[in-house]
């Protein structure tokens, strides 16, 4: 395999890094070429299919300055932080069949070196005595595959499960234990090894040549990042799906289910127990086919009054009732 080397190593934003995947797959990558290189983060990264308030504890991210990232492939949510290693393997497809266990087994067969015996699991798990050290995700196109995991070597395990579990404290407290019994850190079995040294490890044993990026590609590559660094990217290209607000307020139980597509509202509806004095209908439309943002329902606010159409409801709590399904407003 060829190591890529960018001057920036573990210092650069994950966004950078899927541009520079991205920039291998489509322009470097040739017949019989694989290239390798790792790097490291700190935040959640949710798969390009993936619903954020499904996958992630967004007050807590926001409380601990977690960042959100979207990456271009499929799969699960992660968190990870500096004690975690990333790497990418971007090669040319060989056959229809990809299968994960190809490459993984280069990095087992690299710890095999090391004296750890890893074990390879399910569709793209990579497993230690039986728990997760490592998972990985895919994508291909007509150049060629790239493929992107973790490999755990001191990750913080229970801001992880904070991180991307419900805020219920309960549920917290129970998930810290289950991911302890299902996850695992390499560092207490690399016999005093640093995270340093076992990124060098992976790469003397799994390179045999280097690839430099010159300062003209890197300014490419960080031009090619910004399109996963916008918010477009990571908060509003996401899958159709309904987002549903409940609470009690002055007026009555009220329920709010608003079906999103691509950051904009396709549907927007008002439930509850609560009177209405006139056809929410008319309230409702003006929120089709607009952004849901604070900056759309002050706009609203601004033009329509709520209790024009609910009995003894308080604009203003109302208002901050909707606030409360924002995830990020510009």
């Amino acid at each position: 395999m060829i190591l890529v080397r960018h001057h920036n190593e573990g210092q650069l934003k994950p966004y950078f890094y899927f541009a520079l995947e991205e920039y291998i797959l489509n322009e470097k990558l040739k017949n019989g070429e694989t290239y390798f290189f790792t790097w490291e983060i700190h935040g959640v990264v949710i798969g390009k299919n993936q619903v954020i308030e499904n996958e992630v504890n967004l007050d807590f991210l926001r409380e601990n300055n977690i960042d959100v990232y979207r990456r271009p492939t499929g799969g699960g949510c992660v968190y990870a932080d500096h004690r975690n290693t990333m790497f990418s393997i971007i090669t040319k497809k060989t056959n229809k069949n990809f299968s994960f266990k190809t490459y993984l087994s280069k990095i087992i067969d690299s710890m095999k070196l090391l004296n750890v015996h890893i074990e390879f699991s399910g569709r793209n798990d990579l497993l230690f005595d039986g728990k997760k050290i490592s998972g990985n995700a895919f994508l291909q196109n007509k150049h060629g595959m790239l493929m992107h995991g973790t490999f755990l070597y001191d990750c913080d395990l229970e801001t992880m499960v904070r991180a991307i579990t419900p805020s219920d404290e309960k549920l917290v407290s129970k998930g810290v234990d289950s991911v302890r019994s299902r996850v695992t850190n390499l560092k207490p079995y690399l016999s005093g090894m640093s995270q340093e040294q076992l990124i060098k490890h992976f790469e003397n044993t799994l390179t045999n040549e280097t690839y430099e990026l010159t300062d003209e590609e890197i300014a490419k590559v960080k031009e090619m990042a910004k399109k996963y660094e916008s918010k477009d990217w990571i908060y509003k290209k996401q899958p159709p799906h309904t987002k549903t607000l409940k609470k009690r307020i002055k007026g009555g139980l009220m329920e709010v289910m608003i079906d999103l597509h691509d950051g904009l509202i396709e549907n927007f509806k008002i439930l509850g127990d609560f009177f209405d004095t006139n056809p929410l209908e008319r309230f409702e439309k003006n929120f089709i086919g607009k952004e849901f943002t604070k900056k759309t329902i002050d706009q609203i606010f601004e033009n329509n009054d709520i209790d024009d159409y609910i009995l003894d409801i308080d604009k203003n709590e109302f208002k901050s009732f909707l606030y409360e399904g924002v995830i990020v407003d510009e």
